[in-house]
């Protein structure tokens, strides 16, 4: 009758008094149990599948913003750079915990092959290689192959979990950190002094962040009998993981953090992740450094990194730009020039668009006017773009040159485009440079130089 009992649900009872609800234990059904498992197969796949995914993943994903890059103001750019970065460390973190659990989980596969083949593992009456004597130690050694199995898929479901959590948790912080640019946003539209300390309330969140969360800590531990303390605690907890579970996530997040970090004997256990995200966030920085948009949007960097003339960049040229990059600066078609004219394109960059005091419509004004008023509004516009954008070649300014609005090719970016007859050009080595009505807080200039070399048609 108990046997019976046992397979039915059982009800357990966590009230004290009426109205309060009751929690019901229900024993997991055969299906889950078997399917449990059998986990094993799922999680290959997926490792599988995964690590081929996220190899090629990194460059998409930067080339993806890259437009959002080109459309954002210095302030968008940072916030937009530490969300990347997040994302791009979670990636690199995945393919770390993924390729580690395919390994280990193929190795398991193999010792269990290997153990319904010789299920009692090492044969110590053997007199192959060193003979009994040798083969008696080693079984001391390696007594259990199951044991060591068990082990080993022990670990491998738990790197899976941990991984899951990675990339939902920077995720979350990529997120969030998206959400307060989108209110910094809003608040400099009606306090427009704050844009002169956001990088000053950005640290001042993070300290105040990451002392409340040490502050609770520490109060639970050393006050674990008070009821106000715990509620607070509790509350914040509650607030943290909603944020940095997206929410949806909150249930088995709150699972696996739970169940890991209760589980986990090591003293090491908080210095270990913190180790590894130095090193991760590290890798998600290499990948921003290595692409030319990221490392050069910054808010100082934006007005030098193009003024070196003694040295040739290849997102200056056509015939060398690599072509998974977006045109970001002026460019030319290549580094040497046999034509009659050199034709330049000058991509429009939306932190620059502010300062060249051009005529914007709002949306009613614009359905109303069509045809030759908006043809002239454009004509208004351009020339606004000629006087933001000063050409010289060899310190010569190039006047009345022919400019026209053009959208590039290459991922359709909208720009101007000109060209410069020949006849401005020296045999050998030129500079075109392109002086911009744009000046950091430092007063330092947005300056443009390209080399080239022009050599006459024989």
């Amino acid at each position: 009758m108990e046997d019976k009992n046992t397979e039915q649900d059982k009800a357990v009872s966590t009230s004290s008094g009426e109205g309060k609800k009751k929690t019901v234990k229900r024993k997991a059904p055969k299906w889950l149990k078997a399917l449990e498992a059998q986990s094993w197969q799922a999680e290959l796949l997926i490792s599988g599948l995964v690590i081929a995914g996220l190899l090629q993943l990194p460059d998409i994903f930067i080339h993806w913003c890259e437009g959002y890059i080109l459309e954002s103001n210095e302030m968008g750019f940072m916030f937009l750079s530490f969300a990347s970065m997040f994302l791009l460390a979670g990636i690199d973190s995945l393919i770390l915990f993924f390729g580690f659990h395919f390994i280990f989980r193929s190795i398991w596969i193999a010792l269990l092959g290997l153990n319904s083949v010789y299920p009692d593992g090492i044969d110590v009456g053997s007199t192959n290689g060193g003979g009994p004597k040798i083969w008696k130690k080693m079984k001391e050694k390696y007594p259990s192959l199951s044991n060591y199995n068990q082990e080993l898929d022990d670990n491998c479901s738990l790197v899976f979990s941990v991984a899951t959590v990675t990339i939902i948790f920077v995720t979350s912080i990529s997120v969030l950190i998206l959400l307060i640019y989108q209110l910094f946003q809003l608040l400099i539209a009606v306090f427009p002094v704050m844009s002169n300390y956001v990088i000053h309330i950005v640290i001042g969140i993070y300290v105040l962040f990451t002392l409340s969360s040490l502050v609770m800590q520490y109060l639970m531990k050393k006050y674990p009998d008070n009821k106000r303390i715990e509620k607070y605690s509790l509350a914040y907890g509650d607030a943290i993981g909603k944020a940095f579970s997206l929410y949806v996530f909150e249930q088995a997040i709150g699972y696996i953090t739970s169940i890991l970090f209760s589980n986990v004997k090591s003293k090491y256990f908080i210095v270990v992740p913190l180790i590894f995200g130095f090193f991760i966030g590290m890798a998600g920085g290499r990948h921003i450094n290595s692409n030319p948009v990221y490392d050069n949007f910054g808010a100082d960097e934006y007005f030098t990194f193009n003024n070196k003339p003694f040295k040739t960049f290849p997102f200056n040229y056509e015939n060398l730009k690599q072509e998974n990059v977006r045109i970001f600066t002026p460019i030319i078609p290549a580094d040497i020039i046999y034509e009659d004219v050199l034709k330049v394109f000058i991509p429009t960059i939306e932190r620059e668009k502010k300062h060249m005091d051009l005529v914007e419509w709002g949306l009613l004004k614009r359905i109303k006017n069509i045809g030759a008023a908006r043809d002239s509004l454009h004509e208004i516009n351009l020339q606004r773009y000629i006087n933001f954008n000063q050409i010289f070649v060899n310190d010569v300014v190039c006047s009345n040159l022919d400019v026209q609005y053009y959208t590039h090719p290459n991922a359709q970016e909208e720009g101007i485009l000109t060209y410069i007859p020949a006849t401005k050009f020296k045999k050998g080595k030129n500079i075109l440079e392109i002086r911009k009505n744009y000046f950091s807080e430092d007063g330092v200039q947005k300056i443009v130089k390209i080399p080239f070399y022009f050599e006459r048609k024989n």
